[in-house]
């Protein structure tokens, strides 16, 4: 009786695909034994762990697999890229905390909803209070406001259920190397997410399936016993000094109702303005932080698509082309960085203010990305020194102390509603119009639905910042050929890269470094930079509290 062949379970990166062959059958074990270097009859199983795109010269996908490879034709020397694999990652730790203890979690944002429900699934007694509205709701919402310019201010495109990244792209990746990732991404696949995100190099969901997304995890988290609760604003946190520290012991919401908790979770998104200057005058640590601002830049995406896959662009089934631009100015501690931040392949540019005379702008596509327009972010690092460099704040708030980036954000979303006459119209000027400072007299139509006015950007922000814009879409230019066009627009103004503000905590307990049981979240405390990373971190908050509870 002949006995089954000896395998070995073999990681193999980099396996290229031409574009046009993806559809090929058999095509994966094909190169990744071209890779490996042995027959193809010798490899009996291929896993997809991870698909790119190379889009410089002919567009191909590259593949990271996990192959099961006949260990008679295994070379003894493995070629470079080529290792045994590494295994699932492990699973999440189950906890059975022992406590009584009530966790109210204050936002809808992706820290708040994995940290609540990562409490919530273990038994703990878990409020998730969000000021916005469900999503069913948010969206007539959001189209009141980008259709007449109807602001609700607890409920927009920065507040409401699943936070500021529901009207976005959906991205889903990050730079934050965390075990926890894979956790995420198996959740949202689990509540009806697509299967693709597990292993693309660039995953996002796009508005339209975080929608259904944010009802599902909604069902989930009650199943699960957790309080759901929607336009609840907690006004002000409430503190217990009596024991010698500080000690938070519950919310005020803003009809007056109190909410007594055992710890908060404070996970209230980068344009909690209100929050932050409660804990400001509160005394709870925290200190400015930098972050980036410039404006939304929209072009054609045929033109993209042209400029990044050149003479290979009329491919059938390409996806739509997408960028990543950066350059660095000066050196030291002298060096600014201005990068493309958020690009919308596909999409569509939508207000995103949250004050009745400022206007912020923000990018967001739908899952399929095929719209005819392109738009990204075009920013410009500021740091805590840049945060008094307007001649004049116009709007009155001063930047000083801790919230000094706040005001430097008011002011210049101030300075763009006044610039767009009112009425959320944006402040538009072509980009060759911008870098040759000049007025723009005419713009074409946009995809920024309550509309634009021509103007002259200049005056939104300080000379340092339109300098660097000015110097960088020149260099963009040379980087990518014809971005720099006459068809182009740039829409004021982006201010909300992230938080103004991070919020101090401990970096073992994640406590509040001023007030104990308070923990701060997510990219609005100053700990996240998307939607993933802000999911991990709240999923690491509810750990550490699980652990402590489980350990004692």
């Amino acid at each position: 009786m002949t006995q089954p062949a000896e395998t070995k379970s073999l990681r193999i990166d980099g396996v290229r695909v031409e574009f046009e062959q993806r559809n090929q059958e058999g095509i994966v074990a094909e190169q990744a034994a071209r890779r490996l270097g042995v027959p193809t009859d010798a490899i009996e199983e291929v896993t997809v762990v991870r698909e790119s795109m190379d889009a410089r010269g002919r567009p191909t996908l590259v593949f990271n697999v996990d192959a099961k490879v006949d260990a008679g034709v295994v070379p003894e020397t493995l070629p470079g890229g080529i290792r045994s694999s590494p295994g699932a990652d492990p699973a999440p730790r189950q906890f059975n905390p022992d406590t009584d203890e009530r966790v109210v979690v204050i936002g809808a944002g992706p820290g708040g909803l994995f940290c609540a429900h990562r409490l919530a699934e273990s038994g703990v007694d878990t409020v998730l209070l969000d000021r916005g509205q469900p999503v069913e709701v948010r969206g007539r919402d959001v189209s009141a406001l980008m259709h007449r310019g109807e602001l609700k201010p607890d409920s927009n495109i920065c507040f409401g259920e699943g936070g500021a990244g529901t009207w976005s792209d959906g991205k889903l990746y990050t730079r934050v190397s965390d075990v926890r990732r894979r956790h995420v991404l198996e959740t949202i696949v689990d509540l009806g997410g697509p299967d693709e995100i597990l292993v693309k190099g660039k995953p996002h969901l796009g508005t339209d399936r975080l929608v259904r997304l944010c009802k599902a995890f909604r069902a989930r988290l009650k199943e699960a016993g957790c309080t759901v609760r929607f336009g609840a604003f907690v006004e002000e946190l409430l503190f217990d000094e009596t024991h010698g520290e500080r000690n938070v012991v519950g919310v005020r919401l803003g009809d007056g109702e109190r909410i007594d908790a055992d710890r908060v979770v404070l996970a209230v998104g980068h344009s909690a303005r209100e929050m932050y200057r409660h804990l400001a005058e509160a005394g709870v640590a925290m200190e400015p932080k930098s972050f980036a601002v410039g404006f939304r830049v929209e072009h054609r995406q045929e033109l993209i698509n042209e400029i990044q896959y050149g003479r290979y662009a009329d491919i059938d089934g390409l996806p739509s082309a997408e960028y990543r631009l950066a350059a660095n100015y000066g050196e030291g501690e002298h060096q600014r960085g201005v990068y493309s931040f958020c690009m919308c392949p596909g999409g569509q540019i939508v207000p995103s203010h949250t004050l009745p005379e400022g206007i912020c702008v923000n990018g967001m596509s739908h899952a399929s990305r095929r719209g005819h327009w392109a738009n990204s972010a075009l920013v410009v690092t500021v740091d805590p020194k840049d945060f008094d460099t307007y001649d004049e704040f116009e709007g009155g708030e001063q930047p000083e102390g801790v919230l000094a980036g706040m005001a430097f954000q008011h002011e210049a979303e101030r300075r763009a509603y006044r610039l767009g006459g009112g009425g959320f119209i944006a402040p538009a000027q072509r980009v060759t119009d911008f870098k040759a400072g000049r007025p723009t007299k005419t713009v074409r139509d946009t995809t920024y639905k309550p509309g634009i006015v021509a103007s002259d950007l200049r005056s939104c922000y300080p000379s340092f910042v339109i300098e660097h814009l000015q110097q960088a879409l020149e260099d963009f230019d040379d980087k990518m050929n014809g971005y720099l066009c006459d068809d182009a627009l740039l829409v004021g103004v982006e201010t909300r890269t992230s938080a103004p503000v991070r919020i101090l905590r401990d970096e073992q307990d994640y406590q509040s470094a001023s007030v104990r049981r308070l923990y701060p979240v997510g990219e609005g405390a100053g700990y996240g930079g998307g939607i993933v990373s802000s999911a991990i971190d709240g999923l690491r908050v509810a750990e550490r509290m699980l652990e402590e509870w489980t350990d004692s």
